[in-house]
């Protein structure tokens, strides 16, 4: 689990009426760990991708346990996702490459969640602005990001994230330290 993806949930759990009866998508989630806090936090739904295959059955197993160890309900899958119910939240996991296209059904969601994922070394930004953008469809609709700030030699992450999303019209803040965790903070 990154460090960011704890900061994201501890932030998540102090202003959980952000996700409260909400439609969730989570982008890279790897482990699933923030799906599984916005389902126990109280989303209405949640959609949690990744784009590496071994990573979509991982989340898929991890979602499966916490299920188990919760009692919560069991598991329906389909070609393309597989959904688990925790706390009467249904979970589903997707493969899901960030700009392909493909999430256009859950383009009504309330809020998209990214954890350490602005990370260029690893993963372009360009798809990741694109696959918020492409999500981000109503007024009131939102994305959290968080991530541990890296060194890049070609460029800023932050400042080409943030020159990437004004370009597509999004507004981005950075969310004061005295909102977030006293210990898990960015």
């Amino acid at each position: 689990v990154w460090p960011a993806a704890m900061v994201l949930i501890k932030y998540l759990e102090r202003r959980h009426t952000i996700i409260n009866e909400k439609r969730v998508v989570d982008l890279g989630s790897g482990t699933a760990v923030t799906s599984v806090a916005a389902a126990i936090l109280g989303a209405s739904h949640v959609i949690c991708t990744d784009g590496e295959p071994s990573v979509v059955q991982l989340a898929k197993d991890n979602l499966q346990h916490v299920a188990k160890e919760l009692g919560g309900g069991g598991e329906t899958s389909s070609s393309s996702t597989t959904t688990t119910t925790i706390h009467n939240c249904e979970v589903a996991v997707q493969k899901y490459w960030w700009g392909v296209g493909g999430l256009k059904e859950y383009a009504d969601c309330d809020v998209v969640l990214v954890a350490d994922c602005v990370l260029p070394k690893l993963y372009p930004i360009a798809p990741l602005v694109d696959a918020i953008d492409e999500l981000l469809t109503k007024p009131s609709s939102m994305a959290i990001l968080s991530y541990e700030h890296r060194y890049y030699p070609d460029y800023d992450p932050r400042d080409k994230f943030r020159a990437l999303a004004t370009s597509k019209g999004l507004e981005v803040t950075t969310i004061d330290p005295s909102e977030m965790d006293p210990l898990y903070r960015v």
